[in-house]
């Protein structure tokens, strides 16, 4: 405060009240510019001291944190000056801090206390906000010993004026400032927080995909693959293409039209499954995978990709597969005990008839031997018979016999049972759809011939039987009914089982429905049987077309 600073104007040319005025209008832009509280301060006393001519002066400014006025910059007789000299004055109390106007002292020393003394008179100014004091201004100490006039109690009121905006200006900007300041830690707070979040959420979103038993693949539009986890790494082959691995397996000659199914997952969102597909991996076991693969949606609609899901069945299939030896050696099992049953009834009245036929030989009896001898001749072509089905049975899938359009099929042989079918009176109507693909002819008119054949002996006081070829989800379907007696429930629940048969000892073994049902089976296909609602039995063939 030594040297002030001069405005840049000759204030020492113009007239006192001018001076004042510009040395205010100074101020006012100098005080815009600052943000430091206590160049506020020193640039409010400065421009107070020149423009009143005074030598001493101090800033008191009001410590809300305190409750109490601190004593800021001060110039010239200040050494024994304290605030509380000023504010313990009644006139400093009523006319200042009650009625916020200036108060001129004429004589410091003997209104204020002997702190004041040397000053040679004294202003004190309030620096009045909107709702309280923020602040005064004492100046004084003229060097000539002039008194204050009012022109300068005017000039003072304004200055104070101009110094509590400039105050509250610099408060509301400093509250605003600690303000964002509170909120922007909070902000920063809460982003550190949420990426600590979002960091935590990554790491269990890696660890959980990495911990998965199944492979899990995300790939674009485009099928380049985007991120794959460990256990893809093993079952799946490593290609940045998904139908690039795709084609690395035996998923096409599973499915021709897996490309098709798996491209649709991005065109036509729809979900893509291939079981038990191969993948042949160099220097280790072949590994059998179930695939399954979904549209990856952004929001409800965009397909931004695709999710491709792996997971390994090879022990199951290979459970399957002993499980599936199991039964077949099981279901031999019980075949071959059957059969040896079927045999030892034939066998045990031959060696019984056999052994009569010796003896009336003994006897002498011819006639009687020779009865005998043609009932066991009856045994044995019952024999020849079982033995005769069992080996069609085992031999019902080998060999391979040319397509034929199924109309032809049923024609052949429905003309194959024509003399019996008129010998019982039976009338047999063919019903077949033009367009059906053809099939293995010698499949096909086995079981038929073998249905149709049962359908006639069911009735031997004559009836219908109607034959209906046509196409159903996928399948070639064949209704062979009739109108005969139907069957009872307790003949339904045996009807497919080995050497079961409704006709006379003799007649039959009771394996024409076991064959048929096998070679349906084979194809992959299926027999069942029920009754009309109008009375007769429906035996229903249904072969997929894929093994047409």
């Amino acid at each position: 405060m030594d040297n002030p600073k001069r405005p840049s104007r000759d204030l020492a040319a113009a007239p006192e009240h001018v001076r004042g005025l510009w040395l205010l209008a100074d101020l006012a832009g100098k005080l815009a510019s600052l943000d430091s509280p206590k160049l506020l301060q020193e640039e409010v006393l400065e421009h107070a001291l020149q423009m009143f001519q005074c030598a001493s002066g101090a800033v008191l400014l009001w410590d809300a944190e305190s409750g109490r006025f601190r004593l800021g910059p001060a110039v010239g007789k200040v050494h024994t000056f304290r605030p509380e000299d000023v504010l313990g004055a009644e006139p400093v109390r009523t006319t200042v801090l009650g009625a916020q106007q200036p108060l001129l002292v004429p004589d410091p020393g003997r209104t204020l206390g002997s702190a004041l003394g040397g000053w040679h008179g004294m202003a004190v100014v309030p620096i009045a906000g909107a709702s309280s004091v923020l602040g005064l201004l004492l100046i004084g100490d003229r060097a000539d010993g002039r008194a204050f006039t009012p022109t300068d109690t005017a000039l003072m009121a304004t200055l104070g004026s101009v110094v509590a905006t400039a105050l509250e200006t610099h408060l509301a900007l400093a509250a605003f400032r600690q303000e964002m300041g509170r909120r922007m830690t909070e902000a920063m707070a809460e982003l550190t927080r949420a990426a600590a979040e979002l960091q935590r959420l990554k790491t269990f979103n890696e660890d959980l995909f990495e911990s998965a038993p199944v492979g899990i693949i995300v790939f674009d539009r485009d099928f380049r693959v985007t991120f794959r986890n460990s256990a893809a790494d093993r079952l799946w082959p490593d290609d940045r293409s998904v139908i690039a691995a795709a084609r690395r397996t035996d998923v096409a000659r599973r499915d021709p039209d897996w490309e098709t199914g798996l491209r649709d997952v991005i065109h036509m969102q729809r979900g893509w499954l291939a079981e038990a597909v191969t993948f042949e991996r160099p220097g280790r076991e072949a590994v059998r995978v179930d695939v399954t693969c979904s549209p990856l949606l952004a929001g409800k609609r965009d397909v931004i990709g695709g999710v491709l899901v792996v997971e390994d069945v090879t022990q199951r299939v290979h459970m399957q597969r002993r499980l599936e030896v199991s039964e077949r050696l099981a279901g031999v099992g019980r075949l071959a005990a059957v059969v040896a049953h079927e045999i030892n009834n034939p066998l045990d009245g031959i060696i019984r008839l056999v052994n009569l036929a010796r003896r009336a030989g003994a006897e002498g009896d011819g006639p009687r031997g020779e009865k005998y001898l043609a009932e066991a001749h009856k045994g044995l072509l019952r024999l020849v018979r079982i033995v005769r089905d069992l080996l069609d049975f085992s031999r019902s899938a080998s060999g391979s016999v040319e397509p034929m359009p199924i109309r032809e099929i049923l024609a052949e042989a429905s003309q194959s049972l024509a003399a019996a079918a008129e010998k019982a009176g039976v009338r047999i109507a063919i019903d077949c759809d033009a367009a059906l693909p053809p099939l293995r002819s010698g499949t096909l008119f086995q079981v038929v011939l073998n249905l149709m054949k049962n359908a006639i002996e069911a009735m031997p006081a004559g009836g219908r039987i109607d034959v209906r070829a046509r196409t159903d989800a996928g399948a070639l379907v064949i209704d062979v009914s009739d109108t005969g007696p139907g069957l009872a429930p307790e003949v339904l629940a045996h009807l497919f089982e080995p050497f079961y048969t409704l006709k006379a000892i003799g007649k039959g073994t009771g394996l024409g429905l076991v064959i048929s049902k096998d070679l349906v089976e084979k194809q992959g296909g299926s027999v069942t049987a029920a009754n009309r609602p109008k009375g007769g039995a429906v035996f229903t063939v249904r072969i997929p077309l894929g093994a047409v």
